[in-house]
């Protein structure tokens, strides 16, 4: 392709509106074969009734039914918004050549053998690029199955794909690196009668990849949601950038990533390396930017449906409606396990219900309507419209059996009504499986546009992930603007010892013991009769991180003994790491009471600074009840990371409450210094005791680590 231009550092954007939004499109490689790749495009686009121009490529044929063929790329018109080539992989350099002569926008190359082949495919990926980059031509693939705007109604794809049965004012959008997976979401959501706005293949993501489709798909007003299966971000920046637009126009970016095992991590002096693993890390940036990090597919299309067709929650209290007193235990089962929060219904909903319920059955939310609701079918409608009148139910989940077809449609004709256009969400849930249903009641009940479901416990977990989701985007928008951070400078840029790491540390509002380092048992004593017994000793050391593993700490609880501590101290530390460096002892007070924390900032070579917290201590690697958060975190969004973990529980456990914002505080100021230090990568505090409220958290050990000692 000769030598290049500069490659720019993204697509163009005008390129890529042409590529998503097309108002022509030739076929590079057409078929009269509609089941083959060249054929199905345009089968394709004859099902969608794509109402623009519509040019077959083919040097060997005339015509393909009605429309006459092109022979050559240079026999197009100017100007033709995307092209698809499906041609073999040895063509594409040359169709690429010829497709910039026309001013094509954007081109689709279904070919694969590039760089999921190995170094040669790579180096051939790399080329296409440059060249299509260079010439302003948004290239989507290679090694893709294409995509689908179901929008305006352009399929270009060779992928069987088909419009939407109804269309929503609110749609998802769906994109993934992986074209099989494209499709298998497409139907997933097809099937829930969700509404599909574009469905997206990236493929290997030479010149256009998700960071790219997420911006642009930002800006569309048909898109409420975008749903991305995704293997790897492969511009990390970009792609927070992308959700954070995304999430400042009103679209939700729901994620699963693949992929998630944690990796070992290069050596780290610090335990953060082991409890901060890569998928944790990421889950932590993207939520960060308000990013849904979801668990599986199943998720992300139950999801998908009720972001789409529901309501924003109010609370978090869940409302369930039964007519079985065993999916009522169940439903409190599985609440405690997800960790919903099942609304307590208060006077005036608890009378309401008493009211319509039979006198045998219990006015309490679950609601077991009992098998009165056979016989009268309206009490599933008054005991819903009772929860969504309750101020406490945030949203209600049905979870109802499906019964004979005659007792299901009469159950569908009471609900309906009294559910759709619902100011809150309502998840009407069908148990039995996949046993059938009649296609009359299921239709009534999605073209009210209510998320329909075969499992309860799926529903209560969607109802659960919205209402967090609404959660976490009212903690991002009322996000207080971060301080700068004050940076750290060490000097001579070696690790420094703890001692040394304290005085740091203090300088930038981190509380530590008081405590001094000494070089000789006679300063000691001083020291120590100065701090007050009992005292604790440690090694100090530049080059002995953790302490305790070879002999360096001792705890000396009266004068008498500390001579025979401080040798043993020192002795033992000679023995087993002969060749550290010991600048001395340091003395300082012991500090009792409270609950021990882990602290502590990492800089991520992917995703940058992100800060961790959780149960600290001597078992902090073993017990791992730790969160990571993106260090744009606010204070709201650490204290929601905060309440999943056995920490929380043991701060708010005690006689006496603990100074939980003080905490909140630390993680804070540890992300914003170590975000302003250059010169470090790591900064752990651990044990950091949380005392009572209003005495603050005290960090007894702390680690920094610089970037020349890092990963």
């Amino acid at each position: 392709m000769g030598t290049e231009p500069a490659v720019p550092a993204r697509v163009d954007a005008l390129a890529l509106g042409r590529l998503l939004r097309p108002r022509s499109v030739a076929v590079v490689g057409a078929s009269d074969v509609t089941t083959s790749v060249g054929g199905a495009p345009l089968a394709l686009l004859d099902r969608f009734g794509f109402a623009g121009e519509v040019y077959p490529v083919s040097p060997s044929r005339d015509a393909i039914g009605a429309r006459a063929c092109l022979h050559s790329i240079d026999d197009l018109p100017r100007g033709v918004d995307a092209a698809i080539l499906a041609i073999p992989r040895a063509a594409v350099p040359g169709a690429l050549e010829a497709l910039s002569r026309r001013g094509v926008g954007g081109a689709v190359v279904f070919s694969s053998g590039y760089a999921e082949t190995g170094p040669e495919g790579a180096e051939d990926q790399r080329a296409l690029a440059a060249f299509a980059r260079a010439h302003g031509l948004a290239l989507a693939g290679p090694n893709c199955l294409g995509l689908v705007n179901f929008v305006d109604r352009v399929p270009l794809t060779f992928g069987d794909a088909s419009p939407n049965r109804r269309v929503r004012p609110r749609g998802l959008a769906i994109v993934a690196q992986s074209g099989a997976m494209t499709l298998a979401l497409t139907y997933a959501a097809m099937a829930k009668d969700v509404t599909v706005t574009y469905a997206v293949s990236t493929g290997n993501e030479a010149v256009v990849g998700i960071e790219d489709y997420l911006d642009a798909l930002a800006d569309d007003d048909a898109t409420a949601a975008v749903a991305m299966l995704v293997e790897q971000i492969r511009r990390p920046g970009e792609f927070l950038a992308a959700a954070r637009r995304a999430r400042e126009r009103g679209r939700e970016v729901l994620v699963v990533h693949l992929g998630r095992g944690e990796r070992a991590r290069a050596a780290s002096l610090t335990h953060t390396g082991a409890l901060a693993g890569d998928y944790t890390v990421t889950r932590a940036a993207l939520a960060a930017e308000g990013v849904v990090v979801l668990e599986s597919i199943d998720e992300l299309i139950d999801l998908a449906d009720v972001v789409t067709k529901c309501p924003a929650p109010r609370g978090r209290g869940i409302g369930v409606v039964t007519d079985s007193g065993a999916m009522k235990t169940f439903s409190i089962d599985v609440g405690d396990a997800l960790g919903l929060s099942l609304a307590t219904l208060g006077e005036d909903a608890t009378r309401a219900l008493g009211v319509e319920l039979p006198a045998f059955a219990v006015a309490e939310n679950p609601v077991d309507i009992t098998a009165t609701g056979l016989n009268d079918p309206s009490l599933y409608a008054r005991a819903a419209s009772v929860l969504l009148d309750a101020p406490e139910v945030a949203g209600v989940v049905l979870a109802v059996m499906p019964g004979s077809p005659l007792q299901g449609a009469q159950q569908v004709g009471a609900l309906v009504p009294a559910i759709a256009g619902a100011a809150k969400p309502v998840l009407y849930a069908i148990m039995g499986g996949d046993c059938p249903l009649p296609e009359e009641n299921v239709l009534a009940i999605l073209d009210a546009d209510v998320a329909l479901f075969r499992s309860p416990e799926r529903a209560l977990r969607a109802l659960g992930h919205l209402v967090d989701l609404v959660e976490a985007a009212r903690a991002l928008d009322a996000r207080e603007p971060a301080r700068p951070g004050v940076a750290l400078h060490l000097g001579d840029g070696g690790p420094p010892s703890e001692h040394a790491a304290k005085a740091l540390l203090a300088g930038v509002g981190i509380a530590v013991p008081a405590g001094r380092r000494v070089g000789d048992l006679g300063d000691a004593r001083e020291a120590a009769a100065a701090l007050g017994y009992p005292v604790v000793l440690k090694v100090s050391s530049p080059d002995v991180v953790h302490k305790a593993a070879v002999g360096g700490v001792a705890v000396v609880a009266e004068p008498s003994a500390l001579a025979s501590a401080y040798d043993g101290l020192l002795a033992r530390v000679r023995r087993a790491a002969p060749e550290a460096r010991v600048e001395g002892v340091l003395v300082e007070e012991v500090l009792s009471g409270g609950v021990e924390a882990i602290v502590s900032a990492r800089r991520d070579p992917t995703w940058g600074v992100v800060a961790v917290v959780g149960s600290g201590g001597a078992a902090v690697e073993s017990a791992r009840d730790v969160a990571v958060v993106g260090a744009a975190a606010g204070r709201a969004e650490v204290r929601r990371a905060l309440e999943g973990l056995e920490l929380a529980r043991a701060l708010s456990g005690g006689a006496v409450p603990l100074d939980v914002e003080a905490l909140v505080t630390m993680v804070s100021v540890l992300a914003r210094t170590l975000e302003a230090s250059d010169e470090l990568d790591e900064i752990e505090l651990n044990p950091v005791l949380v005392r009572e409220a209003g005495r603050g958290v005290v960090a007894l050990d702390a680690v920094i680590v610089p970037r020349a000692r890092s990963l």
